[in-house]
């Protein structure tokens, strides 16, 4: 696990020494991602950085490595946990290995199947990798996206590192933000829409996706490797639900187990949740030691899951470690994690995690933790489920009959009864903050500017269509396992990476999800039993999670159920539950106010009016926004900071 960067341009000597320059200086704020060691290497028309947190063969494997035969070099992020497989094939073929890295694998896997090398591999991945045989600069992502790679482009010139801010320290550009992505932020939560991100020019690299720059014609290309599998119903596997749980166990057991490979100590994240106690118990199967797990919680005990999380510790005779977050210092990991990431938090319980990391790094380089499981297994009953709302409603307004009982709780629910398309269902039911509100909060100007969040909108139409032949349920499963999931593995890359800890996810292996999505809905998510079944008929969503009528992840509970506690099996999901909204009422109010009314991007973007209104409400959507202040606070600071001089407090963090 490390920090990458490095720079492309055209061969001028000058600006060799430049870029060499500039690149030193984007791995003192790569630093947190790769303490061990640093190294830099160069062509005519390139120059490679790299920081490296040594996790696999300490001694060896120093990056950025060069093939000395085809002058091929790479700088690489990430762990391929089938590498020694790969090693042993490539050896087949006649290549002889001087390390017991993963990276040496990477590389002499490129040089024998080309960019078809990247199908070959099962792990996690961001490189940029140089190929001067066709004067090339290749770039690629691992297909769930779990590590970040972000990149900018000009004429003659192109730029590329692990986080926002060494991309702009290496662009030497000044930032802004991107208008519809900052609203699409508010909408849903994500940083980025598409391969835009909340910067102005800043892109991200899509999971899944390698990108090939000429450095001489400057000629560049985009090819996607992987996908999450577009299966429709009717082709779907002919599998028995006993038979796809006894195929779910063999793969998470083999998942977690690979997973297990490391040359420095291990620990777990652990949330008393289904997810991370079927990593546990996996864990305590296949691993010698006594592994140290971490929980996170909060003074408010009705939001703490140490009950649970001590349960499973027991069961598998692990060692538990908790934490608590306070409110005190909630602000100041808060701003610790927009500094150093260049973007707004998707989720509060983004600080927990990095409590946690610190804690765990105290111990240990590497954890292994619980996130994907919703996204691929069908984890979330009213974003995923609403299809079921979408299904029974109206495509247009004269269409809806109020005397139908289902009308009138979708009416009560919704304030309307009919959506007219997968988007405007999706958009309308699962935002942090829709249109409407959107409409009141930003300054009529900026809305023109906007054009009533068309881009937003013409994205995930775009999305939609190409998923015409799935259900609405397998629909909104994709949307979270190609976007949201997306989002919450940014989360877990920030948190960890920046205490120096290497963050795990086994849900993520690409074969669980090409199995997942491969298997009918029902064996994801289904009614308890068939009187649920006919008592949900009438209601809407929300009405069936608060009777409790469906068996959310079917595969995996049913999968682990003779495993684990009855009382992990059966409860719902908390996930590191952070009291944010009590905390900005009361302990943070006046500090809220401050950030939300004052910054230079709210006075240019949002109607004061309406802040000061959602502020005496406690308005939920308050995270969002008060976000986006933070994050334009430190984009200030940056632009205003001598980026050459690397002031080390704005790169660092202690």
């Amino acid at each position: 696990m490390c920090g990458i960067a490095g720079i492309i341009s055209t061969p001028d000597e000058n600006l060799r020494h430049k870029n060499n320059d500039l690149i030193n200086k984007s791995l003192k704020i790569l630093h947190n991602r790769g303490p061990n060691a640093q190294g830099t290497c160069q062509g005519s028309h390139w120059v490679f950085g790299h920081t490296r947190l040594a996790i696999i063969d300490i001694e060896s494997g120093s990056q950025p490595m060069v093939d000395g035969d085809s002058g091929c070099a790479l700088t690489y992020n990430g762990e391929i946990y089938n590498y020694i497989n790969l090693r042993e094939r490539l050896k087949k073929y006649g290549y002889q290995f001087f390390t017991n890295c993963d990276t040496e694998v990477v590389l002499k896997a490129y040089l024998h199947w080309g960019l078809n090398c990247f199908e070959y591999f099962n792990g996690f991945f961001a490189i940029g990798l140089v190929d001067p045989r066709k004067e090339v600069l290749h770039l690629a992502r691992d297909r769930m996206g779990i590590k970040p790679l972000y990149f900018t482009q000009s004429k003659n010139r192109m730029c590329f590192a692990s986080t926002i801010p060494a991309v702009a320290l290496l662009s030497e550009t000044q930032c802004s933000y991107n208008l519809s992505a900052m609203s699409h932020y508010l909408t849903t939560g994500r940083t980025c829409l598409g391969e835009t991100t909340l910067v102005n020019d800043v892109y991200t690299l899509k999971p899944g996706t390698y990108r090939s720059i000429n450095y001489n014609s400057w000629n560049v290309s985009s090819k996607s490797y992987w996908q999450i599998p577009v299966i429709p119903d009717e082709e779907k596997l002919n599998l028995s639900f006993d038979t796809a749980v006894e195929q779910c166990h063999a793969l998470i057991d083999d998942s977690v187990k690979m997973r297990l490979m490391s040359d420095v100590p291990l620990g777990l994240f652990i949330s008393g949740g289904l997810d991370s106690a079927i990593i546990s118990a996996v864990v305590a199967n296949h691993y010698l030691k006594k592994i140290p797990t971490f929980c996170a919680g909060t003074d408010d005990e009705t939001l703490n899951e140490y009950h649970y999380a001590k349960l499973v510790t027991d069961k598998f005779a692990l060692e538990m470690n908790s934490e608590t977050i306070t409110s005190d210092d909630f602000v100041t990991n808060w701003i610790a994690l927009i500094k150093n990431k260049g973007l707004p938090l998707s989720t509060p319980n983004e600080i927990s995690i990095f409590k946690l990391a610190k804690a765990l790094k105290k111990r240990c380089t590497v954890t292994l933790t619980g996130e994907g499981a919703d996204e691929i297994f069908g984890g979330y009953v009213q974003p995923h489920f609403s299809a079921f709302d979408y299904d029974r409603c109206s495509r247009e307004s004269d269409a809806v009959d109020l005397s139908d009982p289902f009308s009138m709780s979708m009416l009560m629910k919704y304030g309307r009864a009919f959506f007219l398309n997968d988007t405007d269902h999706f958009l309308s039911t699962c935002s942090w903050m829709g249109l409407v509100d959107k409409f009141k909060l930003f300054k009529e100007e900026v809305w023109t500017e906007l054009d009533d969040d068309s881009e937003m909108i013409s994205f995930y139409e775009s999305f939609f269509n190409r998923l015409e032949s799935c259900s609405t349920f397998d629909k909104r499963l994709h949307l979270h396992a190609n976007f949201n999931l997306e989002s919450l593995l940014s989360r877990v890359d920030s948190s960890t990476m920046l205490t120096s800890v290497e963050a795990r996810v086994p849900f993520t292996d690409h074969r669980l999800v090409e199995f997942a999505f491969s298997l009918p809905d029902h064996y994801k998510m289904d009614w308890r039993n068939n009187e649920a079944k006919q008592r949900g008929q009438s209601l809407t969503v929300d009405q069936i999670d608060e009777f409790d009528l469906l068996e959310t992840k079917r595969l995996t509970r049913n999968a682990f159920k003779n495993i684990l506690p009855d009382q992990i099996i059966d409860r719902k999901k908390m996930s590191f539950p952070v009291p944010f909204s009590a905390w900005f009422s009361t302990s943070l109010s006046d500090y809220m106010r401050d950030l939300c009314l004052n910054s230079s991007l709210s006075q240019s973007l949002f109607n004061s009016a309406e802040l000061e209104k959602m502020l005496n409400t406690g308005d939920k959507n308050l995270w969002l926004i008060a976000n986006l202040c933070h994050w334009s606070n430190e984009i200030d600071e940056l632009n205003n900071t001598n980026i050459h001089d690397c002031n080390s407090s704005l790169c660092l963090v202690d």
